[in-house]
């Protein structure tokens, strides 16, 4: 068999495991095969093997790339923890999966596709959003679900609005970009982005509103064509309010959610949901400090305890770790940031954000050299990451290889140049639709 043949099933298995990520829900909520995820592990292994197996290893040329040295520094944290806290093998494993199988992804995101995978992706999504759309209206409808558990394509159990936070805001990042650009005319822009927040209203994705203005400023500070720009943003003010009220109509105990003291509050709330010795969204450093350093010594502040050694699992007892068993009440694991500390400190979690700030610098500085409608999408992406590190652990989660997907499109465009300009000419020759 050719080398080609090759090539196109390597990425098949890249497909494979965005489409298992994008519909494990409903895979697992209406067909009962509740560990489809751990398919996506078995995927990512064949191809790993296989490639570093291959003799045309050579095409990955990772050294040439700056998004990959963050990449590179995360490992050497980890190696230097895993030095003063040695953890078990199993833990290890586990814990290198948790992370490594997301920088893994996005590595063969990058050296494998070219332009036309990125455009694929992206209607992919777009392809997906009335099918889940219609999913919605039938979980709310028939089968009377609300709040966490109507998530449409991700399933209605509870969690699967992780999922349907990620995706959401894909497609917000995606029908601003094409708006932008004419790709999308300002009537099916106000549809778009109604049924988005009504959907977040209906399935009590507060912040996702919050977002939703964070990124319209974006869009104005990033957008080349201001009168364009100030449409849309009035047209997205009216949706907002339509949407908030909504939002208000079903749960009333958010009546001033979106009030400014009040937004600022949830924010710097020094608890998450349950109870005062929660690790809040600000307070992750300072509840988290004197904790490790009890536990591992305070040189652990700088490297954490190891990584895997603060994981656990839903689905396997033997893989919680001494530390979870013991704090697991202070609830550190609902955010990926209070993971990343406990594992890898100070260091781990600079080494390890770094790779998004990067990306959006390099997003940011293609997009100023040359305003093409990739560049412009490639600077929403890693801003969404760096605000979901914050908020919740979906980073850490199955649906995490959507959004590493979607921020590996602005490097791939960027280094298929020739490929993705004549694209761009053939999609703008579409014209509005």
């Amino acid at each position: 068999m050719n080398g080609r043949a090759f090539k196109i099933k390597y990425k098949d298995c890249l497909y494979w495991i965005l489409w298992i990520s994008l519909f494990q829900g409903i895979i697992s909520s209406y067909f009962g095969l509740n560990q489809i995820n751990y398919v996506c592990d078995f995927l990512l292994m064949v191809l790993l093997v296989t490639r570093l197996s291959s003799e045309r290893l050579r095409h990955f040329r990772i050294n040439k790339s700056i998004e990959f040295i963050p990449i590179i520094g995360f490992v050497i944290i980890i190696l230097i923890g895993w030095i003063f806290n040695s953890a078990s093998l199993p833990m290890a494993i586990w814990g290198m999966r948790n992370y490594g199988r997301f920088f893994v992804y996005f590595i063969f995101c990058v050296a494998l596709f070219d332009a036309k995978d990125v455009y694929k992706m992206e209607d992919m999504f777009v392809r997906a959003f009335p099918v889940h759309i219609l999913l919605i209206a039938y979980q709310y409808i028939v089968e009377g679900l609300n709040q966490d558990r109507l998530s449409g394509i991700f399933g209605n159990s509870a969690g699967g609005n992780g999922g349907l936070m990620i995706y959401l805001l894909i497609m917000l990042c995606i029908i601003m970009a094409r708006y932008e650009y004419k790709k999308l005319s300002l009537v099916k822009f106000i549809i778009y982005l109604m049924v988005i927040l009504v959907n977040a209203a209906l399935s009590e994705l507060k912040f996702l509103f919050v977002v939703a203005v964070i990124l319209l400023i974006w869009y104005l500070l990033m957008s080349k064509r201001k009168g364009q720009g100030m449409i849309m943003a009035l047209a997205f003010v009216l949706l907002f309010y339509i949407s908030a009220q909504i939002l208000y109509a079903i749960f009333p105990e958010y009546a001033n959610f979106l009030d400014i003291d009040n937004i600022l509050n949830q924010v710097s709330a020094q608890e998450v949901y349950a109870s005062q010795f929660d690790v809040g969204r600000t307070s992750v450093f300072t509840k988290l400090t004197p904790i490790i350093a009890r536990w591992a010594g305070k040189d652990a502040i700088w490297i954490g305890i190891g990584l895997g050694n603060g994981d656990y699992s839903s689905a396997m007892a033997f893989l919680n770790s001494a530390f979870f068993n013991v704090y697991e009440y202070i609830h550190y694991t609902w955010l990926s940031l209070g993971y990343l500390f406990v594992e890898t400190g100070y260091l781990g979690t600079i080494a390890y954000t770094s790779f998004f700030v990067v990306l959006e610098i390099c997003a940011i500085l293609r997009y100023q050299k040359r305003t093409t409608y990739m560049n412009l999408i490639g600077t929403f992406f890693p801003l969404v990451c760096l605000i979901l590190l914050v908020y919740n652990s979906t980073l850490r989660s199955n649906y995490a290889y959507m959004i590493f997907a979607v921020i590996s499109w602005n490097a791939i465009c960027s280094k298929k140049k020739n490929e993705y300009a004549g694209l761009e000419e053939s999609e703008n020759a579409k014209g509005i639709y």
